[in-house]
């Protein structure tokens, strides 16, 4: 009772006049509305051609799919990257993984795997300037990348989905397996971050788990309690990782979760 009437009220509760309920009713409805914003609401995602490099890593029914944006500050006259847009194994429907997630835009888009339906070409066309281009599997030279970052694909006996797909930002690097047999194909190296696009034979065991020399994998795989932090299974609902580097936050790689999202789409 001592929120609805003040302890030093309680033997006078007869005597509490209306400003006492209606601030009252006041907080209710306030917290009300943060219970509904909290839970609830679901904000515009916000359309930036400005950003860092960011990674967006999702399962869908046949493997992960990534969303490479490389960095932008939307300066042409220095050597900071283009924010070229790179989709790896895109699922079906780009515009529905924009629901919750900020949309990137810019004039180039590059797309890298070995299916392009006419919904995923009309969804990646909806996404670029009036003056945009849309590619196929390259090319990723300075011109598009900018000077920022290294990016080098690799095609394994010129099939578009066993590739590989190197990419190097500030000292960091990262590569990107199409298949099984791009996989079966890499020796081992060092890396900062591998991602494997292909549905695994088995996804209760995190692959490559006995090389250290890569310090994070992505995967589509079981979460299990018991599995390595530095492997991100993501073979479950709302599954999400993103892949990031800033001058504030440096680099990481975490899971995430994103609202409504089915890996079946």
């Amino acid at each position: 009772m001592g929120f609805l009437i003040p302890k030093q009220l309680e033997k006078n509760s007869k005597n509490i006049g209306p400003s006492h309920w209606l601030k009252v009713l006041f907080l209710l409805i306030i917290t009300g509305l943060l219970t509904w914003y909290g839970k609830f609401y679901e904000p515009q995602p916000m359309t930036t051609r400005v950003n860092g490099l960011a990674i967006w890593v999702l399962p869908h029914k046949n493997g992960l799919g990534a969303l490479i944006v490389l960095p932008n500050d939307d300066n042409d006259s220095n050597n900071v990257s283009t924010g070229l847009r790179i989709w790896l194994s895109p699922p079906d429907s780009l515009l529905a993984f924009e629901k919750t997630k900020p949309r990137y835009r810019g004039r180039e888009i590059i797309l890298i795997g070995d299916t392009l339906s006419e919904t995923l070409r009309d969804d990646m066309l909806s996404t670029l300037d009036s003056n945009g281009n849309f590619l196929w599997l390259g090319p990723l030279g300075k011109e598009q990348t900018g000077e920022d970052v290294f990016a080098k694909l690799k095609l394994i006996n010129d099939k578009p989905g066993d590739y590989i797909l190197d990419l190097v930002h500030e000292g960091y690097k990262l590569r990107f397996f199409g298949s099984q047999t791009a996989l079966d194909s890499s020796g081992e190296e060092p890396l900062s971050v591998a991602v494997l696009m292909f549905n695994p034979a088995n996804e209760s065991e995190p692959p490559l788990k006995e090389n250290r020399k890569i310090q994070s994998l992505i995967w589509k795989g079981k979460k299990e309690k018991e599995t390595d932090s530095t492997r991100i299974a993501l073979n479950y609902a709302n599954a999400l990782a993103l892949i990031s580097y800033d001058k504030k936050n440096r680099f990481f790689a975490k899971r995430l979760h994103i609202k409504n999202w089915n890996p079946e789409n």
